[in-house]
Parts: C-alpha cells; structure tokens; sequence
C-alpha cells in the first residue's frame, strides 16, 4: 500500500476516523492499482483505424452543405422569434 496522496486527504470528510481512512485508502489504492489498460498493440491498432475513419490525419472536414442546413435551422427560428415578438406587441396570431 502506498502513502495517501494529498488529493485523497482533501476527499475526505473531516471528522474521518484514522482507521476508517486506511481502510478506505486501501480500497482505492486497489481500485487504482488494479486498473486494467489496453495493450500498446491494441492502442495503436485502435488509432489507425480512427485515423481511417476520419479521412484525414489533420482537422476534421466540415459537413457537406453546411451553411445550408445552418440557414434551414437559422430561418425558421427567426420566423418564430418575429412571431413572438408581435405577440408580445398585443398584435398578430399569438395575441392575447
């Protein structure tokens, strides 16, 4: 078992009882210890096949027709807030 690190002192409630942090420490300690990882084998494996995925080992490509559907989104929401904003006014569909 390791010494307690300072973030794990500072997780703790401060009225923790000496026993009871050791033990808790010693369930962590395990937790932390025993994680398993992927082998370097797998990692690389995992990355190539992201890299083939994505098309491009730099930036990411921006979706076909991107300001259109921006604009098909952007419209009708504008349409609605113009609706609101009349019947705000006392005037139009929405009025009370």
């Amino acid at each position: 078992m390791t010494d307690e690190p300072t973030w794990f002192r500072a997780d703790l409630e401060p009225g923790v009882d000496d026993s009871e942090r050791a033990r808790l420490w010693s369930i962590a300690d395990a937790l932390i210890g025993g994680r398993p990882y992927p082998s370097a084998a797998f990692r690389g494996a995992l990355r190539q096949r992201l890299a083939a995925l994505r098309g491009t080992s730099g930036a990411r490509q921006r979706p076909r027709l991107l300001w259109a559907r921006v604009a098909s989104l952007a419209v009708p929401g504008v349409v609605l807030l113009c609706l609101v904003a009349i019947g705000v006014g006392h005037a139009g569909p929405f009025a009370p």
